[in-house]
């Protein structure tokens, strides 16, 4: 719409960014954090907003609403806030040196309070030589050689994080790439059948009998049949709650919360570490937007509330320091 004049969302990020915020539990809020990408924007210093810079912007946008930032807020708390990833690499300069120059003194405090030295040229000029045939054989050692493509090594080198966490889910529920979108997108109901080509000349009809209560530890009994034979999957209902799971929300400066819902898919430091402010103490993976987050005060790690791959809601509590 004619709003456009006023938030500068590329087309192409508009629909992205409205599912984000709707898996952030910012679906409210969707008219405030188009205003808050233009106040973000400018916070950044008004940068051109192609891919990935205006990811930056989003990012950046989103991490406002859900903090209640403003653009002074955001310049004078620099130091302690928890800034989603794409933020810091962003004023770190690891997609470039903006057109107009970097925001001061943003830059200086978010760098300063992380340790991290500026990039101030073109990124890859200092990136040494990637040695892909060590890569190559790391790759099938850990993976086994007949599934390790160059298509593969090349994605590693690339997007190690994400080729990682990809063939980490390949191993539990094999390979997926098979399936209908439609099927891998919308779980299937009780009755529903789909008929697929497996492999070259091979086809698969799998029907879904039913769905077993949840037992206590949230595990559920699934019975499909796979060309007319009955398989019985125990899998993990996310869903089912127990009171038991609802998390204590962090409180005073020594409590560190998550900023926002997300996953947790790194830990920092581990209980008896002793800490500086500012030191990376996790990171919190919500919608393609990594955050780190920074101790909020300098003590010793009491505490960790969380493991890898937990979930977690805005506030919860991650870390105790005392």
């Amino acid at each position: 719409s004619s709003d456009v004049y006023e938030h500068e969302i590329p087309g192409g990020q508009y629909t992205n960014l409205l599912y984000q915020s709707r898996q952030l539990g910012l679906t409210e809020k969707w008219p405030e954090i188009k205003l808050k990408y233009a106040e973000a924007n400018m916070v950044l210093g008004d940068i051109p907003k192609v891919t990935p810079s205006s990811k930056v912007v989003g990012d950046l946008a989103q991490f406002m609403v859900s903090q209640n930032l403003d653009k002074q807020k955001v310049i004078d708390q620099a130091e302690t806030l928890a800034f989603p990833e794409s933020v810091v690499q962003y004023l770190r300069g690891e997609i470039g040196v903006p057109p107009g120059g970097f925001p001061e003194p943003l830059r200086s405090k978010v760098l300063s309070s992380r340790n991290l030295e500026p990039i101030n040229d073109r990124p890859g000029a200092s990136l040494p030589d990637y040695n892909f045939d060590k890569s190559e054989k790391l790759l099938k050692e850990k993976y086994g050689q007949k599934y390790i493509s160059e298509k593969d090594v090349l994605s590693y080198a690339l997007y190690p994080n994400v080729f990682t966490e990809w063939k980490d889910y390949e191993a539990i529920y094999g390979e997926v790439s098979k399936l209908p979108t439609d099927i891998f997108l919308t779980p299937m109901e009780e009755g529903d059948e789909v008929d697929f080509e497996s492999e070259k000349g091979r086809r698969t009809i799998i029907r879904l009998v039913s769905i077993a209560a949840p037992r206590e530890d949230g595990s559920r009994v699934v019975t499909f049949e796979v060309n007319g034979e009955r398989w019985f999957v125990p899998v993990t209902d996310q869903s089912v709650i127990t009171e038991g799971a609802v998390r204590r929300k962090a409180s005073g400066p020594n409590e560190v919360g998550s900023p926002m819902p997300g996953v947790i898919v790194g830990l920092k430091i581990k209980e008896g570490d002793v800490v500086k402010e500012g030191d990376a103490l996790a990171t919190l993976s919500a919608m393609k937007m990594e955050t780190v987050i920074p101790a909020t005060a300098a003590g010793v790690v009491k505490h960790i509330a969380v493991n890898v791959g937990d979930k977690v809601e805005g506030d919860d509590l991650l870390v105790e320091i005392e």
